[in-house]
C-alpha cells in the first residue's frame, strides 16, 4: 500500500519497543503507512538484543516496559558498541514526574508522549533525524481536545483489511476491560502502586485508539495516585465513566467486519 504521503521525515529503520499488544500494532501500522521499515520488540531484554544485532537509524522504547525496563534499556543500548548512533525517543503515556525525570536522565534523545503520531514524530526528529527533548510534549487545552478522534481508527482502515481492523479493535476493547477491573481492584485494596501501574495502561492503550478523553483522565489519575494523601475519588469516578463510554465508541467499530 502507498506510504503515507503528508510525512514529512525520510524512509528510516526504526526499532519499536513497547509491550501492549494492540498498542504495539497500531503504532507500527502508522509507521509502516509513512514508508518506514520496522521491527518490533515487546519488552527491555529484545530491544537491547535487537539493538545489537541490527544498524537502526531510530529507536522508539516504551518506558514502562516488562523486565527490563525502558529507561534501563537505553542505558544499556549506550554502552554497546554503536550505542551513541542511533536516536532514541522515549514513548510513555506517563504525566508523572517521575516517569518524565526517568526518561530525561537516561540517555535518550527526547520524549514521546502517547499516542505516537506522526506529526509529533517529525517534529522531534527536527526533520534531520536529531532527536528534539521537547518532540512531542504538547501543551493541548482539555477543552480543544474532542473525546474521540476517529482519525486513529481510520488510519487503521485504510492500511489493513476491514475484519483484521476490526479484531484489533476488539482486542483492543478487551484489553481496556482488563485493565479497568484490574484499577477498580487495586483501589479496592489501597494498592496505589498497581492503581497507578493500570491508570498508565489505560492511558497508553486508550491513546493510540483514539480515546482522548479517557487518556487524558487515566494521566490525571496516575499523576494524583503518586501522591499517597492524594483524594482520588473524583477522578476515579472520571475515569469510570469515560472506560465505559469508550467501551462503546470501540465496540461499534468492532462490529464492522467489511
Amino acid at each position: 500500500m502507498p506510504a503515507d504521503q503528508t510525512r514529512t521525515t525520510p524512509p528510516l529503520h526504526i526499532l519499536l519497543a513497547e509491550d501492549e499488544t494492540v498498542t504495539r500494532l497500531a503504532a507500527r501500522v502508522l509507521l509502516e503507512r509513512a514508508g518506514h521499515r520496522v521491527v518490533a520488540v515487546e519488552d527491555g531484554d529484545a530491544a537491547v538484543a535487537a539493538a545489537a544485532d541490527g544498524a537502526f537509524d531510530l529507536i522508539l522504547m516504551d518506558l514502562g516496559l516488562p523486565g527490563l525496563p525502558g529507561d534501563e534499556a537505553v542505558r544499556a543500548i549506550r554502552r554497546q558498541p554503536n550505542g551513541a548512533a542511533p536516536c532514541i525517543l522515549m514513548l510513555t503515556a506517563s504525566a508523572t514526574a517521575d516517569g518524565q525525570d526517568r526518561c530525561a536522565a537516561c540517555g535518550a534523545n527526547g520524549t514521546l508522549i502517547k499516542p505516537l503520531r506522526l506529526e509529533a514524530l517529525s517534529t522531534a526528529l527536527g526533520g534531520s533525524g536529531k532527536g528534539d527533548r521537547n518532540g512531542g510534549a504538547q501543551a493541548v487545552s482539555p477543552a480543544a481536545e474532542p473525546a474521540f478522534d476517529e482519525g486513529a481508527i481510520r488510519t487503521m482502515q485504510e492500511m489493513l483489511p476491514a475484519a483484521r481492523v476490526a479484531e484489533l479493535i476488539g482486542k483492543t476493547a478487551a484489553v481496556l476491560r482488563q485493565h479497568g477491573e484490574a484499577l477498580d481492584e487495586a483501589l479496592k485494596t489501597g494498592d496505589r502502586a498497581t492503581a497507578g501501574a493500570m491508570a498508565h495502561k489505560i492511558a497508553g492503550v486508550s491513546g493510540q485508539y483514539g480515546c482522548i478523553a479517557l487518556r487524558r483522565a487515566a494521566r490525571a489519575l496516575e499523576t494524583e495516585l503518586e501522591q499517597p494523601t492524594e483524594d482520588t475519588t473524583r477522578r476515579t469516578d472520571e475515569v469510570g465513566g469515560l472506560l465505559t463510554a469508550a467501551l462503546v465508541f470501540l465496540d461499534r467499530y468492532a462490529a464492522k467486519r467489511e
